[in-house]
């Protein structure tokens, strides 16, 4: 009777597994045996190239990486927004897109083959999964995926996140800032000037406008350290004169 119950009783249902995760290394694609450890994030190129043709939805670009002093190919605007805000963050040290081929499989569908677009390295050597996709077109197939992907990486010792965009006010803000990432020869100079006048209390992006008296070398500055995260500025408002701005917690080596 015992036994009875106990079969009876409802067991939370298995979110699924990998049956394969294949890489992309120089030797060609690899189906990982993960007793062996992780692959090395650094060794692993795309698992496919995008192509654009008359019927895709998006159109695939190279975007230029300051963190790989390259390019990294992306499939999509929002992608390449998710690439804008990871190469600006000091604890992201590697980006591969497109890294990797899962095979997934639930006990109560077919296998499903799918590609995440992105994989990312921390100074720590941590490693995130990133699926980009808009919020409306998050639906039931996707969330599908995206929880047996999310399961595997758990499985191997990853991160697994999903990106799906900015508010429109922060996408152009860091689009802009992305503008002035390239690092100029009078920007250290003009350092610590910007520092001073940023430490200064309500400083604001007009008080460096109205120091730099027309030269233009303070104000690009401005916007690359903004970029760098050397000074912080609001980047969910809309920038202008009177925008707040101040020497940010950390330090730049």
């Amino acid at each position: 009777m015992g036994q009875s119950m106990d079969a009876a009783r409802p067991r939370p249902a298995s979110v699924g597994r990998v049956t394969t995760w294949t890489f992309r290394l120089a030797g060609g694609p690899t189906a990982w045996d993960w007793t062996l450890g992780p692959p090395d994030p650094r060794a692993l190129l795309s698992i496919r190239t995008p192509r654009s043709t008359e019927k895709s939805r998006h159109i695939p670009v190279q975007a230029h990486s300051v963190t790989l002093s390259g390019s990294i190919r992306v499939e999509s605007g929002l992608e390449h927004d998710l690439v804008r805000e990871l190469d600006r963050d000091p604890n992201v040290v590697w980006m591969v897109s497109q890294p990797v081929r899962l095979s997934l499989a639930t006990a109560h569908s077919k296998a499903r083959v799918h590609t995440p677009d992105l994989l990312v390295l921390d100074r720590d050597g941590a490693v995130t999964i990133w699926d980009v996709r808009p919020p409306e077109k998050q639906d039931e197939k996707f969330n599908l995926v995206r929880d047996l992907t999310k399961a595997a990486c758990e499985q191997v010792g990853w991160a697994y996140r999903v990106y799906g965009g900015a508010p429109p006010v922060h996408r152009h803000n860091i689009r802009w800032i992305t503008a002035y990432r390239r690092p100029m020869p009078w920007y250290p100079n003009a350092r610590a000037e910007l520092l001073a006048i940023c430490a200064s209390p309500g400083a604001t992006v007009g008080s460096v406008l109205e120091a730099d008296r027309g030269a233009g070398h303070l104000t690009s500055a401005m916007w690359h350290y903004v970029w760098a995260g050397l000074l912080r500025i609001d980047l969910d408002q809309p920038l202008h004169r009177e925008s707040p701005i101040a020497v940010a917690d950390r330090d730049l080596d």
